[in-house]
């Protein structure tokens, strides 16, 4: 979305409702701490894992949708320009 908007899709039976969707939309008044890591692909071009980036800490936004659920987080500090850069771009397409 921007360097400070990120979006995320839940698994695919969680609903706002369930005790899990319930989690991500009220985590600051059950004092739980959103932390998101993120990496750009599965494989490197040698077939090896890619590590994970951490982006920080995020609180909710607003959410759309069930089962999944369309969640905007918003991230205390902005996303490294790297990452935003090709991010950007599968936003767009």
């Amino acid at each position: 979305m921007n360097e400070y908007l990120f979006h995320w899709q839940s698994q695919n039976a969680t609903s706002p409702e369930s005790p899990k969707g319930m989690s991500y939309l009220k985590h600051q008044e059950m004092n739980k701490i959103i932390l998101l890591f993120v990496r750009e692909q599965n494989d490197d071009e040698y077939g090896n894992t890619m590590s994970y980036v951490f982006l920080g800490d995020a609180n909710f936004r607003r959410f759309s949708g069930s089962k999944p659920m369309n969640i905007e987080w918003a991230l205390n500090e902005p996303m490294p320009a790297y990452l935003w850069k090709d991010s950007g771009k599968l936003a767009l397409g």
